[in-house]
């Protein structure tokens, strides 16, 4: 049997911190050595007394300087440092009338990692024969740290985007600071060997902003992550998990849909115990559309909840509600659709169509996403009736498509790109 190659994964967040970034890191780790490569993470310890960890992947947690408390907890990094020390809060304040940290842009709020990173690294490239190092961001740290290792020991770097870094969607800067930024990060990212992002529409824009060959290592879902005993809940419950990006994710058309069957369909919404949940931080946005619609009292907002817990509850719901990116021409797709499908219920993809969510829905054979208020009305209609009859809208049956947006098969991925790589001196 061959020996494995040696990977050094740099990735700021990672288990226990919730981060959907770390665990995207920790599962590609989990399932790499089934293809050849053994890696050693090195990350950040955000939780203090708790170590991270990975099961049999060796894990390198290092200290780092943050001018506010530590960085635990689900909420943003802007929050968590606004609740700090006295010291940190007026810091943060005065930074952010200057320029908005961030967890995906410069100025890196983990800025204080870098240098603690860095020199753990290099102790760990000293000390053992690496053939790769991957990182994954944001943040920029990430990639920062990476560089400066490949730059020291020669050793090709891939580099992993879950969000764009300087083109950022939701994290918006004036055109100088953007400017600036982005030539920081052509610099930074000079040292790469090749890219790797989550969807094909970001990683063409990165092949274009770097001149460097890009593959697509899609966000995927863990399949032994969902609990085997899946409860029957009578209430029709709609299930809505995590943040809301507005203006990008409009749940307009939902709330147009359900605020006609409230007037005309002869099921009655409160008969059929419907519910409308969001699990994760409370958007204001959410709120408001319902508010206007007249459907704010079938609302119910619960807050974050660990990993495991949020996947209980979506296998739980009778159903999932899925709000596409507009435009999808900007080809975002978040780890929620993967585990959306992975939890085997019924998806209401609210938005336009078009773009790689689209793809994905219609190759696993769900519904592709539609913003048109009547069509959506009409399906819920149709699944009222049905909760009606049967007391539960029966469990989806995708294609076997829905194998290839594993973890494990996303790890494949990576390591037959990892494969690829050969270093300069080999």
């Amino acid at each position: 049997m061959n020996e494995l190659r040696r990977l050094l994964v740099v990735s700021f967040f990672y288990p226990p911190n919730p981060a959907v970034g770390g665990r995207r890191a920790a599962q590609l780790a989990r399932h790499l050595p089934d293809f050849g490569w053994q890696p050693t993470v090195l990350t950040a310890k955000t939780h203090p007394g708790t170590e991270p960890h990975n099961g049999t992947v060796p894990v390198h947690a290092t200290r780092f300087f943050t001018p506010w408390a530590a960085l635990e907890g689900s909420e943003p990094l802007s929050v968590r440092a606004a609740r700090g020390n006295r010291i940190g809060r007026g810091l943060y304040t005065a930074l952010r009338h200057v320029l908005p940290l961030s967890s995906v842009r410069l100025p890196d709020a983990t800025f204080g990692w870098i240098r603690y990173a860095v020199e753990h690294g290099l102790r760990l490239l000293a000390n053992d024969k690496y053939d790769a190092i991957f990182s994954s961001a944001g943040p920029p740290s990430s990639h920062r740290v990476a560089a400066r290792l490949s730059r020291a020991t020669n050793i090709p770097w891939i580099a992993d985007y879950r969000d764009l870094w300087s083109g950022n969607y939701w994290e918006y800067r004036i055109a100088p600071f953007t400017w600036l930024e982005r030539r920081v990060e052509r610099r930074v990212l000079s040292r790469a060997r090749c890219i790797t992002a989550v969807t094909p529409g970001l990683a063409e824009y990165l092949s274009q902003l770097h001149g460097l060959p890009t593959e697509v290592v899609f966000n995927g879902f863990e399949p032994g992550d969902y609990p085997t005993a899946r409860q029957h809940d009578s209430r029709f419950v709609i299930l809505y998990v995590g943040s809301l990006y507005s203006p990008s994710q409009n749940p307009e058309p939902f709330f147009q849909a359900l605020a006609k069957l409230d007037r005309r369909s002869a099921v009655d919404l409160q008969q059929a115990g419907f519910e409308l949940h969001t699990l994760g931080t409370r958007s204001p946005a959410f709120q408001s559309a319902a508010e206007r619609h007249g459907v704010a009292r079938w609302l119910r907002h619960h807050n974050p909840v660990p990993y495991h817990e949020s996947l209980a509850r979506q296998t739980q719901a009778t159903a999932l509600l899925f709000l596409g990116w507009d435009p999808p021409s900007r080809d975002v797709v978040t780890a929620k659709l993967f585990e959306y499908l992975g939890a085997g219920r019924p998806i209401l993809a609210v938005g336009p169509p078009g773009g790689t969510a689209s793809q994905i829905l219609r190759e696993c054979g769900a519904p592709d996403l539609s913003p048109d208020p009547e069509a959506i009305a009409a399906r819920l209609e149709a699944w009222l009736r049905e909760h009606r009859s049967f007391g539960r809208l029966k469990a989806e049956s995708y294609s076997e498509a829905l194998s290839h947006y594993t973890r494990r098969a996303q790890a494949g991925r990576l390591a037959s790109l990892l494969d690829r790589q050969e270093s300069p001196d080999g």
